[in-house]
């Protein structure tokens, strides 16, 4: 497989252009299919797991438990071990504590992490294992874009470069998935101080069909400046049923009735997987 790592202007003057390219292994085109996005139901927490229309496979977020091979089983193969690229949005364990297991199951050609360094002692156990197994990782900054497969990419929106806060949810990994004429954006915890970075770099450029709802649906994410730039027809809420935290909150569900979006939750849905032609998106909840 090959993987092209291309820093870029999303925006005119957003940063410099410097091209980087980075191969891990060769593939070829073997012609046209659909792109899928799982948003797995692992409870409170996140995971989404990615298969382009050549094989290639993502993952973003492990969840909260050691078993997500067994949700990821339902998606890949039984014969398959591998995952071409695992992105880790930021330290939080609802999103990392399935990456124990996945870095001792799994061979994985690449991780993206957010740069934070600090984290829970699953965290450090994912991070300390990752090295050992001499595993390549990339550090994720706002800019990146990174080809996937043909015509599809993530492009980077958060972390930025120099970015300052005492918040880890500040540094959440925000990535737009996109495939020729579809989009969706994976927010992670992303607070809205982030929101408003990204709409204020970007603007109009995040508009997708498929929002992945902030923090599981908490207040401190969702501002309505944001859900009305990225307009999305879609917003994914990935909460566990009845959970402490009274995800997802009322205030985030009016604002997304607000911009008449229709939202599905993988506490009512369980496993939510729509598809991609690159031009039409169809959905299996």
């Amino acid at each position: 497989m090959k993987l092209y790592f291309k820093y870029k202007p999303l925006v005119a003057c957003a940063m410099l252009v410097v091209v980087i390219s980075l191969s891990l292994a060769t593939y070829a085109f073997k012609g046209e299919g659909a792109l899928q996005i799982v948003f797995l139901d692992v409870g409170q927490g996140d995971a989404i797991f990615i298969t382009t229309p050549n094989g290639r496979q993502v993952l973003v977020d492990a969840g909260p438990h050691n078993n997500l091979g067994q949700t990821l089983a339902r998606y890949m193969p039984a014969s398959d071990r591998s995952l071409d690229l695992v992105i880790m949005t930021h330290p939080d364990l609802d999103h990392i504590g399935g990456m124990v297991s996945l870095v001792d199951r799994y061979d994985i050609d690449l991780v993206m992490h957010s740069g934070l360094l600090a984290g829970s002692s699953t965290y450090k156990a994912v991070a300390d294992r990752i090295n050992q197994k001499k595993i390549p990782t990339i550090r994720a900054e706002a800019g990146q874009v990174i080809e996937l497969d043909k015509d599809i990419f993530l492009e980077i929106y958060s972390p930025y470069q120099g970015f300052e806060s005492l918040e880890p949810n500040d540094f959440s990994i925000v990535a737009r998935l996109v495939y020729r004429d579809t989009s969706a954006l994976l927010t992670g915890d992303a607070t809205k101080l982030n929101e408003h970075e990204i709409v204020e770099t970007y603007g109009d450029i995040i508009h997708s069909d498929i929002l992945k709802v902030g923090h599981h649906g908490s207040q401190t994410s969702t501002s309505d400046v944001f859900v009305a730039t990225v307009a999305p027809q879609y917003g994914i809420i990935s909460a566990g049923c009845n959970n402490r935290f009274g995800h997802p909150h009322g205030d985030v569900l009016a604002t997304l009735f607000t911009y008449h979006i229709e939202i599905l939750d993988t506490c009512n849905s369980g496993d939510i997987v729509f598809e991609s032609d690159g031009i039409h998106w169809s959905v299996n909840h």
